[in-house]
């Protein structure tokens, strides 16, 4: 068989125009995307706030003019972007911030942290209505500034519509709620005890123990009641984390000692 004429040869386009486009899209996409994270990297913020943040969460002090500087350095990027979970750690720093400063005899340097724990409840309901940390900062914030009230009720409310049983939070509300306990209304001292219920049932006895002695001596009793059915030994434990602050317990449900031979160990 003769070979076709190279005339009769159907044309076929060179690929490299559009492998050259090709390239060019990519160097462009890449170009882009270094950009991008070169942006949004240093947003996302130091690593380090979300560890502190845990641990003031879980009681632990440092000191106030570290945590202003994380909260300068990042809250600029949380607030642009709506970065929901990095305000909400934020606004855990400025909350111990200012729980230190109120301590203090600096009594300018606590207004101007409790206003913002205000500010930045405020941003982060604003990007996420539905952050029970805010509407409790903004709680926080309102007694502090304007005295307990309707208010503050109507801001207690929403913290604990939005989240009744979430650990953590309810390790930082409980506190604040029992020691407002007598000015409440019932729905709100049924959730605050059961704030402590949960604290209780979950064994986190130091930090029931730290909310009975922080609680009023009308919620005190209540929240006794609430352990009433639990086990011996747990009762026993809790009784002996209230007994190391010097205070006893005078309630149907407890003995008038802690028992012997208990191996009481510290989470």
């Amino acid at each position: 068989m003769s070979k076709a004429p190279e005339s009769a040869v159907p044309h076929q386009p060179s690929r490299r125009p559009y492998r050259r486009l090709l390239l060019g899209a990519n160097i462009v996409l890449a170009a882009g995307a270094l950009v991008w994270a070169a942006q949004v990297f240093p947003d996302i913020g130091d690593p380090a706030v979300p560890f502190v943040a845990a641990r003031l969460a879980r009681g632990e002090k440092y000191d106030p003019a570290l945590l202003r500087a994380m909260i300068a350095a990042n809250l600029p990027a949380a607030e642009r972007r709506c970065i929901s979970k990095t305000l909400r750690e934020l606004l855990l720093l400025q909350i111990g911030v200012a729980d230190e400063t109120v301590r203090s005899a600096d009594l300018q340097q606590a207004d101007t942290d409790i206003a913002g724990v205000n500010d930045l409840s405020k941003a982060l309901i604003a990007c996420a209505p539905t952050e029970s940390l805010g509407w409790l900062g903004m709680y926080w914030s309102h007694i502090r500034q304007q005295g307990f009230g309707p208010r503050a009720v109507t801001l207690l409310e929403q913290s604990y519509r939005l989240a009744p049983h979430e650990a953590w939070l309810q390790l930082i509300r409980a506190p604040l709620a029992l020691r407002s306990f007598d000015a409440l209304p019932p729905a709100l001292q049924d959730a605050a005890a059961q704030d402590f219920d949960d604290i209780f049932r979950a064994q986190l006895f130091p930090s029931a123990a730290m909310l009975y002695r922080g609680a009023t001596a009308g919620a005190q009793m209540k929240l006794l009641d609430r352990t009433c059915a639990a086990p011996e030994t747990e009762r026993r434990v809790f009784l002996h984390f209230v007994s190391e602050s010097g205070l006893q317990l005078r309630h149907r449900c407890y003995p008038t000692g802690p028992a012997p031979g208990i191996d009481v160990q510290r989470p």
